[in-house]
């Protein structure tokens, strides 16, 4: 018996990009996805709603359902408001895609581990935290300027992007402001967060 239930376990691959992030296993009917951290995946994208999709599953089937998300959710590149998962079907909500395996085969085949990935950093230049630096090793990374002005880093596809979350200023990139949309920085590129000036670095 035990055997037979390992033959159909059911994951749900995680990644951001060409970056893996975790194995989901689906162990539960209602598996739920979203930006709030209660949720069983909790997908930190400003992209992502709060309660953006539901993963039900009974016995070895699985449907996606979108819970009528401001983005909507794709499977197979397709928008979806429910659908009826496959073994190898791919949902992308946000800049996170979620692989579905059904067996435990399956997930062998796919290479998970040491994918490297370019190192990035932040340095201070001015501020309480002048010379000191911050390194963005996760999907995305919140600075916080002066007067609650807050920013995140995103990675995305082996990219850094930079987006305003709150406050009144918006950030610079290179003294140009970055409006409300994320736009990508590079090497070298200065970021001035509400009087904060800081330099975006690539490598060790």
């Amino acid at each position: 018996m035990r055997d037979r239930e390992a033959a159909v376990a059911i994951r749900l691959l995680v990644s951001s990009g060409q970056s893996p992030l975790r194995i989901v296993p689906v162990a539960k009917e209602c598996l739920t996805i979203g930006r709030r951290p209660y949720n069983d995946i909790s997908l930190d994208d400003l992209t992502v709603s709060g309660e953006h999709a539901l993963v039900r599953t009974r016995g070895t089937e699985s449907v996606v359902h979108d819970l009528d998300s401001r983005n909507g959710t794709l499977v197979n590149g397709m928008a979806i408001k429910q659908r009826v998962l496959c073994d190898g079907d791919v949902i992308d909500i946000g800049i996170y895609r979620l692989r579905y395996v059904l067996d435990r085969a399956a997930l062998a085949e796919i290479p998970l581990p040491e994918v490297r990935q370019p190192s990035a950093f932040v340095d201070f230049l001015s501020g309480p935290l002048a010379g000191t630096s911050q390194r963005l090793d996760r999907a995305i990374t919140r600075l916080a300027g002066h007067a609650e002005q807050v920013a995140v880093i995103s990675r995305r596809k082996g990219r850094f992007y930079i987006t305003h979350l709150e406050g009144l200023t918006v950030p610079q990139v290179n003294g140009e402001e970055i409006g409300l949309t994320a736009r990508p920085v590079d090497d070298g590129d200065l970021i001035e967060l509400a009087g904060v000036m800081l330099r975006f670095r690539l490598g060790g």
